[in-house]
């Protein structure tokens, strides 16, 4: 038995880990230097909380857009083609993302619109990379070690969240002026994401017919016709809804209210990915061989009722930090089972 086969899974978490970092860092990156450039424009009392929640805005809908629109090609794509191969092209594209990156802020350390246009470029890329990287879990793992297969992925890219949310403050206080090497050091991390992935081991295309007619068509009738997998999907919409809209809002809590500085600006999301990450390993723990069901509303009511007591208290922050957490723990538990269900139950060929 080869190295790879004993291992599966370690190739595919340790490039998720730096494809996640990056995303974050850049991300966090580019809107830190939105929100500095805004700053001697605006004063601290007049408009900077309004200012700086339209720049983190903007960062954060120039990622997400590319990736919505690219998901349903995306999804296409990882049943066509091998996923392990999708998965090393990716990581390669990211290098070149992230050199790129680099390159730009030689050209203006200050940021400007390249910086963005490689974050929106980051975006499509995570939408190819993300079902080749859900999709192959399957392929590597036997169903009793599915869930346990989650666990360790989504503790994987969340740590590497808040690792990458903290690490783009710190790059840029670092690296200012010369802020080109924080790109540098992005560039090396998505080099090692790529030597990683060629380490997953290899597995066949799902299937060689079908485009997105056919795609959507399947799609469509799997969820109209499994109640438990079109609720997976809800609830799955659900989290990342509020996971999008909630981090952007926070970036701006941090700066504007908590007063914290770009080191530092990170460390609320980088305590809610901590949450995450012990909530998807705890899921994975009490899940055991099956797909346990019973975490999901567990999960979701623990998000909302945290949310609630975020928006009625506004709290300095430890307490921010300790609700974090908590949100953390909840979408965890909440998370986990909702991809378990879906990789289980959605139809393969």
């Amino acid at each position: 038995m080869n190295h790879t086969s004993t291992h599966p899974l370690r190739g595919l978490l340790i490039a998720q880990f730096c494809g996640a970092f990056n995303d974050n860092a850049w991300k966090l990156l580019v809107a830190l230097l939105g929100i500095k450039s805004l700053a001697g424009a605006v004063g601290p009392d007049s408009g900077l909380e309004a200012a700086s929640q339209a720049e983190t805005a903007k960062a954060f809908i120039v990622f997400t857009l590319p990736l919505m629109l690219v998901s349903l090609i995306a999804g296409v794509i990882a049943d066509r083609v091998s996923k392990r191969t999708i998965l090393v092209t990716m990581k390669a594209v990211e290098v070149g993302l992230m050199a790129a990156g680099t390159l730009a802020l030689m050209v203006d350390p200050s940021g400007g619109r390249l910086p963005l246009i490689v974050l929106g470029c980051m975006g499509a890329h995570s939408a190819l990379f993300s079902p080749a990287k859900y999709g192959i879990l399957p392929e590597l793992v036997p169903h009793e070690k599915l869930s346990t297969a989650n666990g360790w992925l989504e503790m994987c890219t969340f740590l590497a969240i808040l690792l990458g949310t903290a690490s783009g403050g710190i790059l840029l206080d670092h690296a200012t002026p010369t802020t080109w090497l924080a790109g540098a050091a992005l560039t090396v991390t998505a080099t090692v994401g790529f030597i990683a992935s060629r380490t997953i081991p290899p597995v066949p295309p799902a299937r060689s017919t079908g485009g997105i007619v056919w795609t959507l068509a399947s799609a469509w009738t799997a969820v109209t016709s499994d109640r438990v997998l079109r609720l997976a999907v809800i609830g799955t919409i659900f989290f990342w809804t509020i996971a999008s809209l909630f981090g952007q809002d926070m970036l701006v809590y941090a700066k504007a209210v908590l007063g914290l500085s770009d080191s530092l600006s990170g460390l609320p999301l980088a305590t809610l990915a901590v949450g995450i990450g012990a909530g998807a390993m705890l899921a994975g723990r009490l899940s055991g061989a099956r797909v346990e069901y019973g975490l999901i509303p567990l999960g979701a009511l623990g998000v909302a009722v945290v949310l609630l007591l975020m928006g009625a208290l506004a709290p300095a922050l430890p307490g921010t930090l300790i609700l974090m957490a908590l949100l953390g723990l909840a979408g965890g538990l909440l998370l986990v089972p909702l991809d378990a269900v879906i990789q289980w139950r959605a139809p393969h060929d």
